[in-house]
């Protein structure tokens, strides 16, 4: 069959590729720190009058708020995220409504960039405008209650 030079060769080659391919799709080191968020969480806040505000939230095992969402998820938190960027923006020139179908795809990507231009240049310059959910995002999004027509923050 092969000689173990040629052997040794095409495994080098297949190592090669397969590292170039996760370079390519999978998340940037600032994510890889963070698991990929796979459902919602919730969340509680004190309001202003002694009482609570609770908001739905992508999560990772339900309770760590610190995860990600890029293109490609597809769970209950990208459906969370679509919801509160529909619910933030909607009444904004140029907003295009999100469907709320938990699937990360190029309009949800769109809309993410378009909140985060929003908030680069109106609220802190140091925002990125990457496409993706993380941190910064969740910490500036404001989340629609469910309890009652505000919202609340991270």
């Amino acid at each position: 069959m092969f000689k173990s030079g040629a052997r040794r060769v095409f495994a080098v080659t297949a190592v090669v590729l397969a590292s170039a391919v996760v370079q390519w799709v999978g998340p940037s080191a600032a994510h890889a720190a963070n698991p990929q968020c796979d459902g919602t969480g919730l969340i509680i806040r004190p309001d202003d009058y002694g009482g609570t505000h609770s908001a739905w939230i992508p999560g990772y095992r339900s309770s760590n708020f610190n995860c990600w969402l890029l293109r490609g998820s597809h769970n209950s938190g990208v459906g969370q995220l679509q919801r509160a960027l529909n619910y933030n923006f909607s009444y904004f020139d140029g907003w295009v409504m999100l469907s709320e179908d938990n699937d990360f795809g190029p309009n949800t990507e769109a809309g993410l960039r378009f909140a985060q231009r929003w908030w680069h240049d109106h609220l802190d310059a140091t925002i990125k405008i990457d496409g993706g959910y993380g941190s910064q995002t969740r910490n500036i999004m404001c989340w629609p209650a469910m309890n009652s027509g505000n919202c609340t923050h991270y």
